[in-house]
Parts: C-alpha cells; sequence; structure tokens
C-alpha cells in the first residue's frame, strides 16, 4: 500500500504486494522535478499472475452475476474519492502539473462517472422476441470476462473511470496499467478499495511498469478479453496489430486535431471563451482540445486580437500556487515534442503570441510554455495537420461554408469538433458534416457521463461514456426456447 513517502505496491487479489523484479520506478513533479512517488517495475510474470487472479475472481465470485453489489460499490468508491478529494486534488495536481481547480475537477469527473455506471449496472438489459406461441428469441447481454484498462498520463483518474467503471458494472473483472508518469495517483486512488467489502479480491487489480513490457503483455496475453486504451494513435495501431492473434475485442480512443468553427454571427465573447478555455486547460495537454480554431475570414483580426490578450493574462505557474490558470507539461518527452512543432510554426507560419519556454518567477525547474497562438499556416503544414498536444492554438480561416467543413475534415483525425453561430440550422447542418466522433454548438468540451464520446478516422474505434460505454464490455448472445412437442 502507500507509505508516507509516496511508495506503491503493485494491487493484486485484493493485496498489495511488490513485483517479481524488486525493482521501482519514480514519478517527478514537472512543475519543479521533484520525486512525488516511487512504484513498482513490473514484469510479464506479474502480468500472467494478475490475469489468472482476474480470470479467477470472474469465475469463481458472484460479481459477474449481482448487479446490485456491483452497484453498491462503485457508489462506495465514488463516496471514498469524494472524502478523500483534499489530499487526492493536491497529489493530482503534483504528478500532472495541473492546477488544484483542474485537479478538482477531473477527481469529480471520475465520481461522476463512477455514480452514472453504478446506477447503470442494475438496469442492463437484453430483448426478447415472441416467435410463436411455444418459442422463445432471446438475446441477452453478458459481460466479457477479464479485461485491460491502459490508462493515459493527462487525465489519468476520470479516464480510469470512464473506462473501468462501466467494464465493472457490466460484471467484469479488469487489470489496469496506469501510466507510467501518473502512476501514483492512480494507485492512490487503486488503495481505496481497501475499505469496500463490496468489492472481491480479484475484481480490480493494477500493475505498474513500461508500457511495452507489461502493456504490450496485457494485449498479448489469451486470458484479456478486450483492451480498452486511450492515447496516441501509433500506439493504439501496435494494439491492434498485436491483439490480432486474438482476436480481443478492442475500444481505442485515440489522437485528435479537433476544429472548432466560428462564423461571423456567434456570440463572439462566449467562442472567445470557450476558445481559451479549449486549448490552455490543462496546457492543451487533451485529446479532444479545439487546438484548430477556424474562423470566418471577416472576424480574423477582432479574432487574433482578443485571443492574444486573453492568452496573455493567463496566470501561468504551479498547479499548487493559488491563482495558476495553466500549469506545467506533463512530461520533458512532451514539452521537448511542443518545442519542435512551435519551431516548425515560426518557421512555416506567423507565431501570434507566445513560443517560448517560462524560466521567469522560480519556473526554470519545470516544463512550462506560453501559451501560443499561431496562424497563416499552409493547412497541410504539420503543425496544422498532427496532434501537438500542448498550449498551441493553430487559427485558420474561411469564406464560405463549404470552405469551413473542408478545412475542419482535413485532418487524418476524427475526435471532436465543435460549431459557433446564432444560426441553428447553419449550426446544425455544419455539424452533420463534421466527420468527428462529438460535435458541440455553440460550447466546446462538454463532457459527461450519459454523452458518448470516440472517434471517427485515426482517432480511433468504440465509444465511452453513455450507454454505449457500458455496451462496449458485454457480450450479446442469442438463446432460443422452444416449447414445441415432437410429432
Amino acid at each position: 500500500m502507500s507509505y508516507s513517502i509516496g511508495c506503491f505496491d503493485n494491487y493484486v487479489n485484493g493485496k498489495f504486494c511488490a513485483s517479481s523484479s524488486g525493482e521501482t520506478m519514480e514519478t517527478k513533479n514537472p512543475a519543479n522535478g521533484s520525486l512525488v512517488a516511487k512504484v513498482q517495475k513490473s514484469t510479464v510474470d506479474d502480468v500472467h499472475e494478475a490475469v489468472r487472479v482476474a480470470n479467477e475472481a470472474f469465475n469463481n465470485a458472484d460479481w459477474a452475476w449481482n448487479p446490485r453489489r456491483r452497484t453498491r460499490a462503485l457508489f462506495a468508491w465514488a463516496d471514498a474519492i469524494r472524502n478523500n478529494m483534499d489530499d487526492l486534488m493536491r497529489k493530482l495536481s503534483m504528478e500532472t502539473g495541473k492546477p488544484l481547480q483542474e485537479a478538482r475537477g477531473e477527481l469529480m469527473g471520475s465520481i461522476g462517472y463512477l455514480e452514472y455506471y453504478g446506477a447503470m449496472a442494475r438496469s442492463l438489459y437484453g430483448g426478447v422476441t415472441s416467435i410463436d406461441k411455444d418459442s422463445y428469441s432471446m438475446l441477452v447481454r453478458e459481460p466479457l470476462g477479464a479485461v485491460g484498462i491502459i490508462v493515459p498520463w493527462n487525465y489519468p483518474i476520470t479516464l480510469l473511470m470512464r473506462d473501468l467503471a462501466p467494464a465493472l458494472a457490466a460484471g467484469n473483472t479488469a487489470v489496469v496499467k496506469p501510466a507510467n508518469q501518473t502512476s501514483g495517483i492512480t494507485m492512490e486512488v487503486i488503495s481505496l478499495l481497501e475499505g469496500i467489502d463490496e468489492i472481491p479480491a480479484g475484481v480490480v487489480n493494477a500493475l505498474t511498469g513500461s508500457g511495452r513490457v507489461i502493456g504490450m503483455e496485457l494485449v498479448r496475453t489469451k486470458g484479456i478479453e478486450m483492451i480498452n486504451f486511450t492515447g496516441s494513435s501509433s500506439t493504439g495501431k501496435t494494439i491492434m496489430r498485436e491483439a490480432s492473434n486474438t482476436m480481443k475485442k478492442l475500444s481505442l480512443e485515440l489522437g485528435g486535431k479537433s476544429a472548432s468553427v466560428v462564423f461571423a454571427d456567434a456570440d463572439f465573447d462566449k467562442a472567445m471563451t470557450f476558445a481559451i478555455r479549449s486549448i490552455f486547460t490543462h496546457a492543451g495537454q487533451l485529446c479532444t482540445s479545439a487546438s484548430r480554431l477556424v474562423v470566418e475570414e471577416s472576424i480574423k483580426d477582432k479574432v487574433l486580437d482578443e485571443l492574444t490578450k486573453r492568452a496573455q493574462a493567463l496566470k501561468v505557474g504551479n498547479g499548487l500556487e493559488e491563482g495558476t490558470q495553466m500549469g506545467a507539461i506533463s512530461t520533458k518527452d512532451q514539452f521537448d515534442s511542443i518545442m519542435r512543432y512551435i519551431e516548425i510554426a515560426r518557421k512555416e507560419g506567423r507565431i501570434v503570441t507566445g513560443g517560448k519556454q517560462i524560466t521567469r518567477d522560480g519556473l526554470d525547474q519545470g516544463y512550462f510554455i506560453e501559451p501560443t497562438i499561431v496562424t497563416d499556416l499552409p493547412i497541410d503544414s504539420r503543425v496544422a495537420q498532427e496532434e501537438i498536444f500542448g498550449p498551441v492554438l493553430v487559427v485558420q480561416t474561411f469564406k464560405t461554408e463549404e470552405e469551413a467543413v473542408a478545412i475542419a475534415n482535413s485532418t487524418a483525425f476524427g475526435l471532436a469538433s465543435g460549431v459557433w453561430s446564432k444560426d441553428i440550422d447553419r449550426a446544425m447542418r455544419v455539424a452533420r458534416r463534421m466527420k468527428a466522433g462529438s460535435t458541440w454548438i455553440n460550447t466546446y468540451n462538454r463532457l459527461i457521463p450519459e454523452a458518448e464520446t470516440g472517434g471517427y478516422k485515426e482517432s480511433g474505434i468504440g465509444r465511452s461514456g453513455g450507454r454505449e460505454g457500458i455496451l462496449e464490455f458485454t457480450e450479446v448472445k442469442h438463446i432460443m426456447i422452444d416449447h414445441t412437442p415432437l410429432r
């Protein structure tokens, strides 16, 4: 379990235990480089044991066939997070770099998923068709078995519960692989299971360590029926290839280069507020961020002036400090990647504001980048086409509705999009033509448990959230009952 210095063992079969390697890894605070936690460096043998335990729990416990128990369990976990909110939000901020208010919002989001799917555990219906007076055709929804949940580092708790909660609600057991960078806070939340008797030993297991080692072993092993992964498109493609050998079910939420289209008749203040909020929340490290703002040409100068003013006013700093509005980039690798994209933008377009590392006011020990706005890029520029995953907003322009749709759909991704217009007929017309799994009209990033999310094109397969989110973790079985006597 956790100790005062932030050390965490793996969680397998209802107990905390060291990995078979005897080695540990560290997580660091991206704001200052300080040590946050030490976690286990797990091995393939650890994966096999966790998978064995998860399958044993699925086959021998009453978890899969007791929806009332699952409801009580998920609500209890939600209560445990709520009761430890202050401590968890500080640790989440320390490990991700995000401001405290964002950390609190993330934890509240995780509670929302637990409670939504906890309630849904008791209302997972199939169907019955009467064939004749003596025969019935039934469709039933059944849990898959042991599933693998591979969690990203940007929103480690919300995205854990977005996918683990429906898996558990449907009656599955799970092996969780946290992201290396945020293993500490993930295991802290897992440790809350120690006080929840409604969740039998072995139903939830968690292993920390290398994604290339234990993550890929979860993908390859026969004992896992499904992999749920949130992360980059390149890793998602690798998972698809590796999972094909065992014909695993997959749910993949991958990268995005989302466009928010702003027409001249939009509510200007609201559109600008959401534009800033979307790209600079968690320093742009959000897969649904509107990293492209596609604006009607007649309002381009007005938009750039307003965005520049608002971006320059943001307080960037340590997430634990009061008043911080944008925190650090979560890892050095991500920081370096963002800076490379900014250099491309400097050569191919125009940087309106930002574009530099922040080292003032004691921030030189962390990974801080100025809120950055770029324009005048070729449409095929890598900066306009590829996911940067940082505080970099690309502003593009259009003259006609057709051109707006073409620009919005011009990338390989299709995770999310937005439309801003007071003409609701036009807004709906454009929304229907967006090749994206989620489209918001006159708002953006309204992510709620009740609504499905997922990607078109290279942004993934499957859906999370809503009713579709729990159905992902089920199999459909047809049962025929025939009482017709043999004549």
